[in-house]
């Protein structure tokens, strides 16, 4: 999803994974599409304030992965820690460059 700016995560050295920023946020949903808490894996859902021309704002990706921490690092980022584990079970390889 590269063409997606409104939602860029920064990879934090300290916790291992990406952070949120102000301007975006991360939910983990289970198949049911509950959120789920801290350390369960899950679909990633992603929002961000910033897209403003496009229904860019949240996004339910065909991803899983989980939040490892709620709170800030020591090296100074805010927001949630998350790693990503890769594409869903079944999920269809695609992008929006490839609509032939």
């Amino acid at each position: 999803m590269v063409e997606q700016a409104g939602s860029i995560f920064l990879e934090c050295n300290n916790c291992g994974g990406f952070r949120t920023s102000r301007y975006s946020e991360i939910i983990i949903r289970d198949k049911n599409f509950n959120s789920l808490g801290i350390g369960k894996k899950g679909m990633i859902q992603i929002l961000s304030n910033l897209p403003t021309s496009y229904p860019g704002h949240n996004i339910l990706t065909e991803d899983s992965g989980k939040i490892i921490k709620n709170a800030n690092c020591k090296i100074g980022f805010n927001g949630k820690c998350f790693i990503v584990h890769g594409r869903l079970e079944k999920a269809e390889l695609r992008g929006c460059s490839d609509v032939g």
